[in-house]
């Protein structure tokens, strides 16, 4: 088995198929096709179940791309280190919507300007989902929200939020939970660390638990919350990104709710590259650092 044959495995398996994997390796598709039986064979299972023209994995494809993911990382990663070469190559990394759009832009562009050579693929969802893609080998890293669940993963801490409750703007000023009332609670879906704070700071009230509204953006949570329809949970670096802040008033939330930290986690033992340097950025900001400090590591499973 050579690394070139996981290659063209890993790449049909991501692609859903050979010619957009041929593409991709910048190969012709019989050479891809060709390396694909040639590892079948040598393995004795069938590693895609093919349909039409595209490829699913199989039971067996599946546990052999765990394998190879793994090891086309760390090969990359021994030639860096050997050639002491500027991080290159794929990079996914996935970040909270929030983080996306209030404080990734700057430090992303300096990335790139930095480490043109990296192709950077960012992919956003909530904090649950990105540990979990993370751990899954689908990213190689995800800035999240603290606490992080889980074993398997290391941390570094980057940025500090206050997470503000937004209101239409003809709100009274909501100091505590029993002010809710009748109102929904606009959120992301379940695995949003931001929603289990809300929910559990309504639940505090001891009254009826308020309905909840999923909602797939900050900007529609905004409008529903201009419109009397309920309220939202959300960074305040977030507020005055968006459109329609002007239709909604902004209340401050209990510290121990309000105050939470965005960490940047990759798989233990696996900090490529291109995380190495990313973190290393994170320390040029010692402004947007948690407690723990610069250059901070911490296995997840040691602080649950």
């Amino acid at each position: 088995m050579e690394l070139s044959d996981l290659q063209a495995f890993q790449a049909v398996a991501q692609c859903g198929g050979v010619t957009q994997a041929a593409q991709r390796l910048n190969k012709v598709q019989s050479g891809v096709s060709a390396r694909i039986k040639n590892l079948e064979r040598e393995l004795g299972v069938e590693l895609f179940a093919r349909q039409g023209r595209g490829m699913l994995l199989t039971a067996n494809g599946r546990s052999l791309l765990d394998y190879a993911d793994r090891i086309l990382l760390l090969a990359r990663e021994a030639v860096d280190s050997v050639a002491g070469q500027a991080p290159s190559g794929r990079f996914r990394l996935g970040a909270m919507e929030s983080t996306s759009a209030s404080r990734l832009p700057q430090l992303l562009g300096a990335f790139h300007a930095r480490y043109p050579e990296v192709a950077l693929e960012l992919v956003t969802g909530t904090s649950a989902d990105l540990a979990r893609a993370v751990r899954e080998y689908a990213l190689d890293a995800a800035f999240v929200s603290e606490p992080v669940h889980g074993e398997g993963l290391e941390k570094r801490p980057a940025f500090r939020e206050e997470l503000v409750l937004v209101a239409a703007k003809t709100q009274p000023t909501l100091t505590s939970p029993g002010q809710l009332g009748s109102l929904a609670l606009l959120v992301f879906s379940h695995g949003c660390a931001y929603r289990k704070r809300l929910e559990d700071w309504a639940a505090s009230g001891g009254g009826e638990a308020p309905r909840t509204v999923e909602l797939g953006s900050y900007q529609t949570m905004l409008g529903c919350a201009a419109s009397g329809m309920g309220v939202a949970i959300m960074p305040r670096s977030v507020t005055g990104l968006l459109a329609g802040t002007a239709g909604v008033s902004v209340h401050e939330l209990p510290p121990e709710i309000s105050q939470v930290r965005t960490s940047l986690v990759w798989r233990k033992g696996d900090r490529t590259g291109a995380v190495k340097a990313l973190a290393a950025m994170l320390e040029e900001q010692p402004e947007e650092q948690a407690e723990e400090g610069p250059g901070a590591s911490i296995p997840v499973s040691s602080i649950d």
